[in-house]
């Protein structure tokens, strides 16, 4: 396991681009469960998993059982119970990246 710090700066920008783009199908995925649109919700989710199966494996694995939960959800009609996860794990998908571009910033200031 490569720690994010010691990868170049491109794939760095890379990484972060891609979490941008998840965070825009989790926000879509979010759109598809109050619109009670499994369509919508699965596209959404499978376009992350898409993304995320290019992302390091212990971030990818975690958040990846919990797309599957809420796959699952979306296909049964338990909406709220999608949205619920997908909320709490967009406000640390967050959280996340504004941990990655702070150290980012952090090391480019050492350098």
């Amino acid at each position: 396991m490569s720690h994010m710090h010691e990868e170049n700066p491109v794939e760095m920008d890379r990484w972060l681009s891609r979490c941008d783009e998840v965070l825009a199908l989790l926000d879509c995925a979010l759109r598809g469960c109050h619109a009670r649109s499994h369509p919508v919700v699965h596209r959404a989710l499978t376009e992350s998993v898409r993304s995320l199966e290019l992302a390091s494996e212990d971030v990818a694995g975690r958040v990846l059982s919990l797309l599957d939960y809420c796959m699952t959800e979306s296909g049964q009609g338990r909406f709220d119970e999608a949205a619920e996860v997908l909320v709490e794990l967009k406000e640390r998908w967050v959280e996340a990246i504004a941990m990655i571009r702070r150290e980012r910033d952090r090391a480019a200031t050492l350098n």
